[in-house]
């Protein structure tokens, strides 16, 4: 892989964190919690990030897998935000 390739890679990356941060940042300012959001943020950039690039991973690698894997990482942005925040205490 080249300087460029690698580059491109963490680019999605961060795009799939990013986008798992999302619904992170509407639940942290919705419960208007303490501490407990600011300990599930990163399994929440972990999940969306690792969510996101299972997408490619099973063979969906044009541009609907990557429309996909931009859906998927919201998703599970969505699913541990609301998972962190139904199960912590503050």
């Amino acid at each position: 892989m080249d300087l460029f390739e690698v580059l491109g890679l963490l680019g999605v990356l961060a795009l799939w964190a990013a986008l798992g941060c999302v619904p992170w940042f509407i639940g942290l300012v919705a419960t208007r919690a303490q501490r407990a959001p600011w300990r599930s943020l990163p399994v929440v950039v972990a999940a969306a990030a690792g969510a996101g690039a299972l997408t490619p991973a099973l063979g969906l690698k044009d541009a609907f897998g990557f429309g996909l894997s931009l859906l998927v990482a919201l998703t599970a942005g969505v699913l541990v935000t609301i998972a962190s925040t139904r199960y912590a205490t503050d």
